[in-house]
């Protein structure tokens, strides 16, 4: 004899579970520089009696260009380490100048035009919140003076430090 079976699931069967995702993010910034050597010769690269009666000459517009990236508020600072020894003669460091020629509206204490450049770290740009790849074109100017700078090859090393602020 056969029994009907009478089989119904009507109920379902539901099992969860939870998975917590945790990621901590330090402050990170990151400073790229293109272009970041330049070397020039009077009377070859640049004119040589036009530059000493201006009183300057101009290297390349946008050589180096600095990139910034940070994920907070950010400074960044520049020194000069003063300009080598050419027999006894010391070129001051104050004839390297600077300008910062971006257009973000980050540069501060005057580096929008050319500002002198110290052995000790100033302040040229700086924002509150963070950025992305923020393009900072820069440009050297040199202060020429026929009655110091004697013949020789005058090199100073420029540092550019970018950090995030608290």
């Amino acid at each position: 004899m056969l029994c009907p079976i009478n089989t119904a699931w009507a109920e379902e069967d539901v099992d969860t579970q939870t998975s917590i995702v945790v990621l901590s993010i330090p402050p990170a910034c990151h400073l790229d520089i293109t272009n970041p050597d330049q070397s020039k010769t009077l009377g070859i690269d640049l004119p040589l009696e036009a530059s000493y009666d201006a009183g300057y000459t101009d290297f390349d517009a946008a050589k180096p260009t600095l990139t910034i990236s940070a994920n907070k508020s950010w400074k960044l600072t520049v020194r000069s380490s003063g300009f080598n020894t050419n027999g006894t003669y010391k070129k001051a460091t104050e004839d390297l100048l600077l300008k910062d020629a971006t257009s973000s509206g980050h540069v501060s204490n005057s580096f929008g035009s050319y500002k002198a450049l110290t052995e000790v770290d100033q302040e040229m740009a700086s924002y509150t919140i963070g950025v992305k790849a923020e393009e900072h074109p820069l440009q050297y100017r040199i202060l020429l003076d026929y009655s110091k700078d004697v013949p020789g090859v005058y090199t100073s090393t420029v540092t550019y430090t970018l950090t995030t602020q608290p």
